[in-house]
């Protein structure tokens, strides 16, 4: 029997609205019991759970950190040696959420993501994991709960002004991108083989940030950084994120995690949240995944007109909240072997797509080099250079469709000018 595009679409929106009223009954449902979960699915998991938050375990992942040495030959010809170290922890708030934390993949925000990852599978078929665990039910009153002592209001309180005054102390000491002291910041950009981004809103250069590791390494000094404010939909700031620098800004420092996030205050957190490198408003919004492949992507369609926003990792482009003047989205995806950038990309599409929203996802068009984990607009750019990237076919497609989207809204000549050139 035919079916119209509108009877298509419409038990399209019914079934998403189905699969996530299951979503929310299981994440009600499991919180503080995501533990017993994981432990179960997961081969490994108990010994980052009986280490807790603050000890590093080897990564039941990927079979990482095991204490075992490995060689790596530089484009010099010598051999680097290096010792796989710990580097797997539950997060604090791992039994209410399932969140995991690891250099080796920083989307494990909650327990789907966390089997997603572990088994290589989609966010349904992790799901479904999970309610096989649980007996083919939705009802996980039958494993065992683990409740976390509640602080007292005083004590939020003085824990969360102690955030603030870091936050604000942090984000006064920096500079704008133009400012004379930010040349590392400048050479750092350029270093990546990006144009000019002295422009960019809501990142700045801090001359001088101290790099502590509580484990294993400790405080290895201060170093110059790239600081991006996160803010949530509302425009309210929320958190910080460094990417620590070499003195001259030509390339990262030689820590443990070169990027590294700061905490939050308990009313406000980071998920949903954006970097918006442009502040003004167009009826389209193009979203990237980190700082650098941003800033290319942001250089790709600057003279569209198009504002850009970064989220730093894939965990946080599915979850971005999109404004309502937003009504065409281009999400410029990652391409990553464990698949992260290409799942959080078109997971972002098809929900702007569900909320009446125009929505395309590119992903750079080439093979992830033998030697990388992925590859990002910014390599794109750095490789090919601009003009060439803005010449790429899907890229010229996408310019032509958006074009003709804009010209059925009914904007103005001035905008479909832009598109045509």
């Amino acid at each position: 029997m035919y079916q119209s595009e509108a009877d298509i679409r419409r038990k399209r929106e019914e079934n998403y609205r189905r699969e996530k009223e299951i979503t929310e009954q299981l994440l009600r449902n499991l919180k503080g019991r995501w533990g017993s979960v994981l432990a179960g699915i997961i081969p490994g998991m108990q010994d980052a759970i009986n280490a807790g938050p603050r000890k590093k375990v080897a990564c039941p992942i990927n079979n990482h950190g095991d204490g075992k040495l490995t060689k790596k030959v530089l484009g010099d010809g010598r051999v680097q040696v290096k010792k796989s170290e710990p580097d797997f922890r539950i997060g604090k708030d791992f039994e209410e959420t399932g969140h995991c934390i690891c250099t080796c993949d920083n989307t494990m925000a909650n327990g789907f993501r966390v089997i997603m990852v572990y088994h290589s599978c989609t966010f349904m078929e992790a799901k479904q994991m999970v309610i096989d665990f649980l007996g083919g039910s939705l009802v996980a009153d039958h494993v065992k709960k683990v409740e976390r002592p509640e602080a007292s209001p005083e004590e939020i309180a003085r824990a969360d002004a102690k955030v603030r005054d870091r936050l604000n102390w942090m984000w006064e000491g920096t500079f704008d991108p133009k400012h004379p002291r930010s040349q590392p910041m400048r050479n750092w950009i350029e270093s990546r083989g990006l144009p000019d981004c002295s422009d960019i809103q809501n990142v700045r250069f801090h001359p001088s940030l101290r790099y502590v590791d509580p484990q294993p390494v400790g405080d290895l000094g201060k170093f110059p950084a790239q600081v991006a404010l996160l803010e949530d939909i509302n425009g309210r700031p929320v958190t910080l994120h460094r990417t620590y620098l070499k003195r001259d800004g030509r390339g990262k420092a030689d820590v443990p995690k070169a990027r590294k996030q700061e905490t939050h205050v308990s009313d406000r957190a980071p998920s949903g949240c954006a970097v918006r490198l442009d502040t003004f408003q167009f009826p389209v919004l193009g979203i990237g995944e980190g700082l650098e492949s941003s800033y290319a992507a942001r250089a790709m369609v600057r003279d569209l007109g198009i504002p850009m926003w970064s989220t730093l990792d894939a965990g946080l482009l599915r979850n971005v909240v999109l404004p309502d003047w937003a009504k065409v989205v281009i999400v410029f995806g990652d391409r990553d072997r464990g698949m992260a950038g290409q799942v959080s990309t078109y997971e972002l599409v098809d929900r702007a797509r569900n909320e009446g929203r125009r929505a395309t996802g590119l992903l750079p068009p080439f093979a992830i080099p033998e030697d990388a984990k992925s590859i990002d607009w910014d390599d794109v750019v750095r490789v090919m250079g601009l003009e060439a990237a803005k010449r790429l076919p899907i890229f010229l497609q996408w310019k032509m469709k958006l074009r003709q989207v804009l010209r059925e809204m009914g904007q103005p000549i001035e905008a479909l000018e832009r598109m045509a050139a």
